[in-house]
């Protein structure tokens, strides 16, 4: 009898990071166990750039990624990530639920935006349309933080580039886009009650946004959604936490059943090789 076929997971970066390098260390415990894909989603790695706000909505990268999905011959898959990703992996099971085995949310930041949400976008999204983007850093600081946590962060000067710098991997019509679905376009919670798949969200403690408190809404809102915090963890836990986000990852799908058990971890000893595809990094192993 041949062995069945190894679960596909599709495993989305965030939205402030260059590629989907950063996410196959999540992964490694998993080879050979599941068929792991890593997406460069539209502008970002090897993806292909464009010069319209409407070209990076969440509903475009989804139509890529389950377009790509088509051509590797793969009709369900687990959907998981970290920010963005998180959030793009709940997108497309509340809008392709036929595709959607299970989610795996990582400070995904859906939630529905207040009125004055709404009002600091519209006075401060002529600051990214004008490519001011550490302006726009700063200001969002404030708001999530306090003038006080900005003080701190700009003390460290390594740490505070870094941050600032990550927006810059964006061009400005992804920026806009990404920000736009958060605070304007998108009613979260009301997708979030669509979803019938298992739904695994994982936060950090310390993560300004999406905090737990919208977290924890966020998977009460899904039917059957769990939901575990990482003490001290910050907006990618992932990186910080990740021995404990994989044990996570592991008891989520092996709850799935139907050959999604893996209690067993292997060494992380693989490595990601490039692929000619686009918007595709291969299962490392």
């Amino acid at each position: 009898m041949p062995a069945p076929a190894r679960p596909v997971v599709v495993w989305i970066h965030g939205g402030s990071v260059e590629d989907s390098s950063v996410m196959v260390p999540d992964l490694e415990p998993f080879v050979g166990r599941v068929r792991a894909l890593f997406p460069d989603t539209r502008g970002h790695g090897l993806s292909s750039r464009f010069e319209r706000v409407e070209d990076y909505t969440y509903a475009r990268k989804a139509e890529d990624l389950l377009a790509w999905l088509d051509v590797l011959g793969v009709r369900e898959a687990v959907w998981g990530g970290a920010s963005m990703g998180g959030a793009l992996s709940l997108w497309i099971a509340a809008h392709a639920p036929e595709r959607a085995r299970a989610v795996v949310s990582i400070s995904g930041p859906p939630y529905e935006p207040s009125a004055e949400d709404k009002a600091w976008w519209a006075r401060h999204r002529p600051l990214v349309e004008a490519g001011r983007f550490e302006d726009y850093f700063d200001a969002n600081v404030r708001l999530r933080m306090g003038e006080a946590a900005l003080a701190r962060l700009k003390a460290r000067p390594d740490r505070y580039a870094e941050l600032a710098a990550s927006l810059r991997r964006h061009s400005v019509a992804s920026l806009l886009a990404l920000l736009d679905e958060t605070y304007t376009r998108h009613e979260w919670l009301a997708d979030c009650r669509r979803i019938r798949c298992p739904v695994q969200v994982i936060a950090g403690s310390e993560d300004s946004y999406p905090t737990v408190a919208m977290s924890r809404r966020v998977a009460e809102t899904i039917p059957g959604a769990r939901l575990h915090v990482v003490e001290g963890g910050p907006h990618f836990p992932n990186r910080t936490h990740r021995a404990e986000v994989q044990a996570v990852i592991a008891t989520f799908l092996d709850a799935l059943g139907s050959g999604l058990a893996l209690r067993h971890f292997l060494g992380p000893d693989a490595a990601a090789r490039p692929s000619k595809c686009r918007n595709a990094r291969p299962d490392p192993g």
